[in-house]
């Protein structure tokens, strides 16, 4: 005969097996939670443990002041930040966060300072450079800035970040020339990727050398890790450029890139409206919003720009259906708003009633 449930419990309980306890706190715990975005879990932990002194004290304010930072408590952080430092003033990520949300805060020449003895500290450092152009940037020093990016640059030869900052700047100080080359050894650095190839080629453009920023962009559709955002992008620049059929191949590319991502959908799709449309090639946009309309029904921006394109071509009996889809999802979420107004307009342009 089986034992009882019960039965078998107190047989366990008789023979002294010890009774299950909640693990004493860790900062490895507190840690893992951090890394899963759960500081409501982390916090109490790390406080507990800088109650009953079993850690280093400087270690258990620097994680509290990453959860208040990560939870957009700036000011919270701050003070957790400098508690760390005055234990111990050697700790690289609690100088370069306390730099960090000093800029946030807007407190921008405080926060040059401590970045600034960061990378004096710690000169080998790319981050403390890079954190500190930024800083340098947002306080106006923008001849600064360029060094630290530069700096940051050298430091760091396989990452592109540090000189699209140095673009920036550069842009900002009216140097074009040195813009392009900047952006050059970024894309060089990272060829195909889509950020880098439409900052050299908006450069390019910006300086009137227009062909030769076509074959960035080109890479950067062919590269299959830019995501369906990016690529809609470069269609964009694409069709800036006047090369229309290459900007509707990568509109047609992101939006094969999208997947399941309703918002890449929309982006790309749109985007690839937009450009047929431009190009008189009004069925390829319509292909696409239908295969949108398909994939994502409840989407009233397929409806709507669909609908507007039928309506163009006078064909209402087809648009009204889709405009009023359209107007209803507006209206629902902003009754006054522009997008509610404008597909009223549209449906009194087919002469059809709101209800």
């Amino acid at each position: 005969m089986p034992i009882p449930r019960v039965a078998a419990l107190a047989v366990l309980l008789a023979a002294g097996c010890p009774a299950r306890t909640t693990p004493p706190p860790s900062l490895a715990r507190a840690v893992e939670h951090i890394a899963d975005g759960d500081c409501d879990a982390a916090e109490p932990i790390l406080r507990r443990l800088l109650d009953e002194r079993l850690v280093d004290p400087a270690q258990l304010h620097h994680y509290l002041g990453v959860c208040r930072q990560a939870d957009g408590d700036l000011a919270g952080a701050e003070p957790h930040y400098r508690e760390a430092l005055r234990i111990n003033p050697a700790l690289f990520e609690s100088i370069n966060n306390l730099g960090v949300v000093l800029g946030e805060l807007g407190r921008h020449e405080e926060a040059v300072a401590v970045l600034g003895m960061l990378a004096q500290a710690y000169p080998a450092e790319p981050s403390a450079h890079y954190n500190l152009g930024f800083e340098q940037a947002q306080a106006g020093d923008l001849e600064a800035a360029l060094t630290s990016f530069r700096r940051a640059a050298e430091l760091d030869t396989c990452g592109a970040d540090a000189l699209l900052q140095a673009s920036e700047v550069l842009r900002a100080l009216g140097r074009l020339e040195e813009r392009v080359e900047v952006l050059q050894e970024a894309v060089g650095r990272t060829p195909g990727d889509a950020v880098a190839a439409l900052a050299l080629a908006r450069a390019l453009r910006e300086a009137g050398r227009m062909q030769e920023a076509i074959a960035p962009l080109l890479a950067a559709v062919s590269e299959e890790t830019n995501d369906a955002q990016a690529l809609a992008a470069v269609a964009l620049e694409l069709r800036n450029l006047g090369h229309d059929d290459d900007a509707l191949a990568a509109a047609k590319a992101a939006i094969g890139r999208a997947g399941d991502d309703g918002e890449a959908l929309r982006v790309a799709t749109l985007t690839c409206a937009v450009i047929a449309r431009a190009a008189g090639r009004n069925e390829d946009a319509q292909s696409a919003l239908r295969a949108a309309i398909e994939r994502q029904p409840g989407q009233p921006d397929f409806a709507f720009f669909l609908g507007g394109l039928l309506a163009e071509e006078g064909r209402c009996d087809e648009a009204i259906p889709l405009l009023k889809r359209a107007h209803g999802a507006y209206a629902a979420a902003d009754p006054s708003g522009a997008q509610a107004r404008e597909s009223a307009r549209a449906l009194e342009a087919c002469g059809a009633p709101l209800l």
